[in-house]
Formats: structure tokens, C-alpha cells, sequence
């Protein structure tokens, strides 16, 4: 009952603040253990969980910022955008050769404009932007405004939208499939009083 109580406040502090960061909820469940119980054979594989769980966390989020910066930066149109250089840290042991030494020439060429040898990353110049305007946009189906057209077409093409749009329009048939139920029962209803009356 006490370890209960323990995992409920804990599960609710995963919720805020700092915890919800990579590498907490994880090893909630090794975290809780006293000393002896972690070393035990079930603490061992709860660890050994939490360090698999932490491993497909961290590279879910690496993916979601690589689409990130993929979609603000690389896919932006004719915005003006920073450029962005590619770093490769996936061996360690080249870390002078792949990280430090790129890094170092970016800053460099940063700092004097007449410093030549990094290039960054290409844009996507291929997307035609959308028309940006300051009208205003209605979306009844969420209840929402939106100012400019960029927004409205961004809004209109999201999943959050589509999913509204989805429940609204099971919402409707169901609510349709009601009205012809009432309206057969009342329509049997009349039959039935016509019968009734012609017997009589």
C-alpha cells in the first residue's frame, strides 16, 4: 500500500518542472527500490530496462529535432533563415576530425566573413510559400481563429484539424442515423393507428 502511494506521487511529480525530462520516468521504477532490492536480480533488470528505455526515448527526440529543424530551416521557402551546418557525432572516437575541427572553421568563418571552407547545409528552394496576409480565418470545426493565410493553410493541414474534423463528421452521421430511427418509429406509429382505426 505504501510503495502504492510512493509511485503515485511520483508518477505525478514526472509530470512537472525538470522531471519531464529524458532520463527520470525511466528509471522510476529501479528509483524506487531500497538499496538491497536494487541489487537483487530484479533490480539489475529493472536497470538494465530503464537504460534500454532511455535509449529509444533519446533517440525518438533526436529524430523529432532533426525533422524540426529540418521543416523550420531546410524546407522554408524564401524565408530567411540561418544557415545550418551538419556535424556528424556518430563515432566518438573522431571526435577532433568530425566535431571539433568543423565547428571550430564555422565559428571562424562566422567571426570573419573572408574565412572560406564551410558550407552549409542547402535550402529547399523548390517549395513555393504560402501567401501570408493579415486577414482573419475562422475554423468552426475548432473554434478557433487564425491570423494570415499561412497560419490558416498550416492549421487546415494539421493532424489536430483533420482529427476534429473527423469526430465532427462521425458526430453528424451518428446524429442523422438517429433522426431516420425516430422518424421510422414515428412513421410505424402512424400505420399502426391506420390499421387499428380501418379494423375498427
Amino acid at each position: 500500500m505504501e510503495k502504492c502511494k510512493i509511485i503515485k506521487a511520483h508518477s505525478k511529480a514526472y509530470t512537472q518542472g525538470i522531471f519531464q525530462s529524458i532520463g527520470f520516468k525511466e528509471f522510476h521504477n529501479y528509483l524506487i527500490l531500497n538499496e538491497e532490492e536494487r541489487n537483487s536480480e530484479k533490480g539489475k533488470k529493472l536497470l538494465f530496462q530503464g537504460i534500454e528505455d532511455l535509449k529509444t526515448v533519446t533517440k525518438k527526440y533526436a529524430r523529432k529535432q532533426c525533422r524540426w529543424i529540418q521543416n523550420r530551416f531546410l524546407k522554408a521557402g524564401n524565408r530567411q533563415v540561418p544557415p545550418v551546418y551538419y556535424l556528424n557525432a556518430t563515432d566518438l572516437s573522431r571526435w577532433d576530425d568530425l566535431i571539433l575541427n568543423p565547428a571550430v572553421a564555422v565559428v571562424s568563418q562566422l567571426l570573419d566573413p573572408n574565412w572560406k571552407g564551410c558550407v552549409p547545409a542547402p535550402l529547399a528552394r523548390n517549395l513555393t510559400p504560402l501567401p501570408s496576409s493579415k486577414g482573419e480565418n475562422y475554423c468552426t470545426v475548432c473554434q478557433r481563429v487564425f491570423i494570415g493565410d499561412l497560419q490558416w493553410q498550416a492549421h487546415l493541414s494539421s493532424n489536430k484539424h483533420k482529427r476534429m474534423l473527423k469526430k465532427r463528421q462521425r458526430l453528424l452521421c451518428h446524429l442523422h442515423e438517429k433522426k431516420k430511427k425516430m422518424q421510422r418509429k414515428s412513421s410505424l406509429h402512424r400505420c399502426g393507428v391506420i390499421n387499428i382505426g380501418g379494423i375498427i
